[in-house]
């Protein structure tokens, strides 16, 4: 599989399991319900889901995927006893058994069956521990963030702490009260993120035409006469491989008073010109060939018309 440069993005939001994959929502919607079960979901999930990811990277790629499946999830299973041994260490007991068997479960959720294979085993050891942590810090930060607001609405406390809320929402405690409220975020998280996406866009297109709306402007004022609408396309076009060809040039420079970047800009004007000498050259040539065909056809006209009269005197 081909290399390539992973996004830290991606984990965090572009690719948030929760939000914006829907991959593990499971253990969001049942247990997320306070803080202190969400961070014990967050302990056993980032635990078990990393070093399992870690631990299985050694298993040969020769092998079938449903076995690397099967091994994958006895090595999630193995990991996770000395995990929820620390989590009740942690949490307590009753923590624990308040979220059931959406614990367990965590040993074959997507980010070990799927992820796995489909991203962290194709990328170098180095980025890929990064990623994989990106991953579950998406999951842990969607998880808490759940837990936290479905608790002060629902009881009006976070971690236990009484806060004096105007109104409570007793449904949010639910699982259908979970569901619409992931539902409703994952919605929200999408809206921004397309939003933005598409503002992104439009800031290129923009980039895009102020580049060419400075490529004439810088145009006329370095060589002192106006060009036409051909001659700026050109010019244009030659500023743009110029960016092709050197990435850190003055098209990501600032303008203003740096004569380096008049001695470039002239330098793409320069190019431009030669474009336009060029093809001026080529038109010239071809006038001149097309002016030549020309004569040579009237000399030979010239030189038939005495035959043709002296046949006519015979």
């Amino acid at each position: 599989m081909e290399n390539k440069k992973i996004s830290l993005k991606d984990g965090l939001y572009k690719q948030n399991i929760v939000f914006m994959s829907g991959l593990v929502i499971a253990p969001a919607i049942a247990c997320a319900t306070t803080l202190m079960k969400s961070l014990a979901v967050c302990l056993v999930f980032s635990l078990v889901s990393f070093f399992t990811i870690m631990l299985c990277r050694a298993v040969p790629r020769k092998i079938a995927y449903t076995l690397r499946v099967i091994i994958y999830s006895l090595a999630a299973s193995a990991l996770y006893i000395p995990t929820i041994l620390l989590a009740k260490a942690i949490f307590g007991m009753d923590i624990i058994t308040a979220a059931g068997v959406y614990l367990p479960v965590l040993v074959t959720n997507s980010l070990i069956l799927s992820k796995a294979e489909t991203r962290f085993y194709g990328e170098p050891f180095g980025d890929m521990v990064m990623d994989c942590a990106v991953f579950i810090a998406g999951f842990d930060i969607a998880c808490i963030f759940t837990g936290a607001v479905r608790e002060l609405f629902a009881k009006s406390t976070i971690g236990g702490a009484y806060i004096n809320m105007p109104f409570t929402i007793p449904a949010l405690e639910t699982t259908f009260g979970g569901f619409l409220f992931i539902g409703v975020c994952a919605g929200i998280f999408r809206g921004i993120y397309n939003y933005r996406k598409e503002q992104l866009l439009n800031d290129e297109r923009d980039e895009e035409d102020d580049l060419l709306e400075y490529a004439e402007d810088m145009g006329e004022f370095l060589t002192g006469k106006k060009h036409s609408e051909p001659e700026k396309i050109k010019i244009y076009k030659a500023s743009k491989n110029k960016k092709r060809e050197e990435p850190e040039n003055i098209l990501d420079m600032s303008f203003n008073d740096n004569s380096s970047v008049l001695d470039e800009f002239a330098a793409i004007v320069a190019e431009g010109a030669e474009i336009i000498a060029e093809e001026k050259t080529e038109d010239e040539e071809a006038e001149e060939k097309t002016e030549d065909i020309t004569e040579e056809a009237a000399s030979d006209e010239e030189k038939e018309e005495p035959e043709n009269d002296e046949e006519d005197t015979e």
